[in-house]
């Protein structure tokens, strides 16, 4: 791919300036991947970041290779001085708002471990989604104690898969809806009005150029722009691939009948391999051009090949996104040779 464009007000830099930044997209296209490698490179860019993770899987916090926890706690992980990492759910949301009005423990443990609360935590509508949202709107208003400047200069919130993620930020807006009056009438009301508000919020899709998942991200952008009517960042397309050579100019290609047998056949299986990955990028492009008719600045990530997917190449990625803040590539760092590559919407 060619390189980046690099303006003073590219997207993923007016991107950065926002205070809360959500990753949707259908489950197994690396979601969570994008998110951490952004949290990453903004964490290295001096922004004071917290990577917020909803559910139980803390996907995340493997790829940075933090120590196993279990279940969410709302217990900060620091990855470095200007990142960590929150791993909380609705459930562990409510726990901790418990904790703020009950002072002894022993009452909120009896309570959470009894069948009625149990119950009344499963059965009501949109109420894990909503505490969780509320426990994100704190973290971004939250102050640190000696300087009372906010806290966190990011939040990078990775939400679950698209039909999930999709509930979480349309339930303020339906709880506001369902309750006319009362508290919950009021968080859902200034959540809502937080989530909706383009200075500090972005709802961010990725997605990777294949039917599915493209079906399903067309599906998502107009939900997400005629029902939530949240205010929209970029689309990242995760796991691109590029040829070297197209699938035309490799139709053509011959050998010698004089050549040696046996570099005659290695010659023969690199070209093999050749048409297959020209095949490959050449179906993705096709995938790419659908989605860029959707009206987002688009970024490409490349895929990676690695043996195992871990916290070397998730860097890796955050380097590449690094890079595409600044004119100058970070010096001295494990990159990969593929670069990233915007385009505006059409």
């Amino acid at each position: 791919m060619p390189p980046v464009e690099h303006h003073t007000d590219s997207a993923l830099a007016g991107l950065l300036r926002k205070r809360v930044l959500f990753f949707i997209g259908k489950g197994g296209v690396g979601k969570t991947t994008v998110a951490t490698a952004l949290a990453l490179a903004a964490a290295r860019a001096g922004k004071k970041t917290l990577l917020v993770e909803i559910g139980e899987h803390r996907r995340a916090a493997r790829l940075l290779r933090l120590p196993a926890q279990d279940n969410p706690t709302n217990t900060l992980q620091a990855f470095s001085p200007t990142l960590s990492v929150l791993s909380t759910s609705g459930t562990t949301a409510l726990e901790e708002y418990l904790h703020l009005i009950i002072p002894v423990k022993r009452l909120v443990r009896l309570l959470v471990e009894s069948r009625p609360y149990q119950y009344f935590v499963a059965a009501a509508p949109g109420l894990k989604e909503l505490l969780t949202l509320g426990k994100i709107w704190y973290e971004e208003r939250r102050k640190d104690a000696d300087t009372q400047h906010p806290r966190w200069d990011l939040l990078v919130v990775d939400l679950p898969a698209t039909g999930h993620g999709l509930q979480y930020l349309n339930m303020p807006r339906a709880a506001h809806d369902t309750f006319r009056d009362g508290v919950i009438h009021r968080e859902a009301e200034r959540i809502a009005a937080w989530l909706q508000n383009p200075e500090i919020t972005a709802v961010n899709l990725v997605t990777v150029a294949e039917e599915l998942p493209v079906s399903e991200t067309r599906e998502t952008y107009q939900q997400l722009a005629d029902t939530n009517q949240v205010p929209l960042g970029l689309l990242f397309v995760n796991r691109v691939r590029e040829a070297p050579v197209s699938s035309a100019l490799l139709a053509g290609f011959g050998f010698a009948a004089s050549d040696a047998s046996s570099t005659r056949q290695l010659a023969e299986q690199i070209v093999d391999c050749a048409r297959s990955e020209a095949t490959i990028s050449e179906g993705q492009d096709g995938y790419c051009q659908q989605l860029r008719q959707l009206p987002l600045p688009l970024m490409t990530l490349p895929f990676c090949f690695a043996p195992e997917f871990g916290c070397a190449e998730v860097e890796s990625l955050s380097f590449l996104l690094e890079s595409a803040l600044h004119k100058e590539a970070p010096k001295n760092r494990r990159r990969m040779k593929r670069t990233t590559k915007i385009t505006s919407a059409s």
